[in-house]
């Protein structure tokens, strides 16, 4: 019966045909790979491009480009200052993994770098306003930018700590409340474990929200201090445009097409 079946089969299909449907299979499956291969390159393309623009302005392309352009003998006062920048964000970096454990008093050392940091910023500044120098004033911005950037890592990780110092204070006034109502409704051995229970919620809710304010306090002036940063990169940026004639207005349109200078300050 089944050999009967095949010939069948093989009467109502032709050979000719089978190759034509095993063709368009085929096919179909060489167009899904190549579009899937275009769609791969289009993204790697996309990717490239952003890395491009990065490299454009806040990497490490663009400080060597704009330190190369200083005098031989001034490149080092400047490459100085972009390591200790450098050596600002790997201590950020390590205080992080630290920054719960051992509370904000892990932040004093970090914030006497950030004063340092600003203080020589701030020098060159009014150094340069007498010198009006367009490269040294660009090596100027790029350390307020980098400056910037490194405390607006800073307090992301400081309020991190304490959005979740929040949501167990939170978490903790919930239980606390539901305790108060099972206190008030028992009576006996069961009233006197919700009592215990109640004072260790009270207890630890206490001990958290001190933590909670202290790092609600130092994320509210950390903020401030990447507003002032940015205020500091924007006033170094328009006095740039304004200052250095063609040059400094086409540095200027690069910046505003990355959109890159200004970090968030929320």
């Amino acid at each position: 019966m089944m050999d009967t079946l095949r010939e069948g089969i093989s009467e109502k299909i032709s050979l000719p045909i089978l190759l034509g449907i095993i063709g368009v299979v085929l096919v179909l499956i060489v167009i899904t790979f190549i579009g899937i291969h275009v769609h791969n390159k289009s993204k790697a393309r996309k990717r490239r491009a952003a890395r491009r623009i990065k490299s454009d302005f806040g990497d490490s392309g663009y400080r060597n480009e704009i330190l190369s352009s200083l005098p031989t003998e001034e490149q080092l006062d400047f490459s100085n200052l972009y390591r200790r920048l450098d050596e600002l964000q790997v201590l950020i970096n390590q205080n992080e993994r630290q920054l719960e454990s051992q509370g904000a008093e892990s932040l004093g050392r970090i914030e006497r770098k950030i004063q340092d940091s600003q203080n020589e910023i701030k020098n060159k500044w009014n150094y340069l306003r007498k010198k009006r120098d367009f490269h040294h004033w660009i090596c100027v911005h790029y350390a307020s930018f980098t400056l910037a950037d490194s405390i607006k890592r800073q307090q992301e990780s400081i309020r991190d700590v304490y959005v979740k110092y929040k949501t167990e204070c939170d978490k903790l006034s919930e239980q606390i409340n539901f305790l108060n109502r099972q206190i008030a409704n028992a009576t006996g051995q069961k009233k006197n474990e919700y009592m215990q229970q109640h004072k260790e919620c009270c207890t630890r809710h206490q001990r958290l929200s001190k933590m909670k304010n202290v790092f609600g306090a130092r994320n509210t002036q950390y903020l401030q201090k990447v507003k002032e940063q940015n205020a500091y990169t924007k006033q170094c940026r328009e006095y740039i445009i304004s200052n250095f004639g063609e040059k400094g207005r086409a540095w200027g349109e690069r910046l505003k097409k990355r959109k890159v200078d200004l970090v968030g300050d929320s």
